[in-house]
């Protein structure tokens, strides 16, 4: 069977078993808690959650392409969130429009 969009695949009557959302939130709060932390606290800058990883990959650029590249990623989850929340405007809305038609 399939499970319906948004909230409703959560309370809805044709919702997600509660176990199957609790696996969910048990499985974000290990990664939040072992993997997405600054554990080693050698971080060179807030949100720098590589732990003495990957280190070759980002010393060879210097400190503009950092920067340039540190840039570029905050950008492009600023455009995933306008992204996630015009799927979710589209989900609410409904209707019909002049332009786009039927929703």
């Amino acid at each position: 069977s399939s499970f319906p969009n948004g909230l409703a695949a959560i309370l809805g009557d044709n919702a997600i078993p509660k176990e199957g959302v609790q696996q969910i939130l048990i499985f974000i709060g290990i990664l939040e808690v072992t993997l997405m932390s600054d554990w080693t606290e050698s971080a060179e800058f807030p949100g720098d959650l590589r732990n003495g990883t990957f280190e070759g990959a980002w010393n060879k650029w210097n400190d503009k392409q950092k920067l340039q590249k540190r840039a570029v990623e905050l950008n492009n989850g600023r455009a995933a969130m306008m992204g996630i929340l015009g799927l979710m405007m589209h989900e609410q809305i409904g209707g019909s429009f002049p332009i786009i038609g039927q929703m």
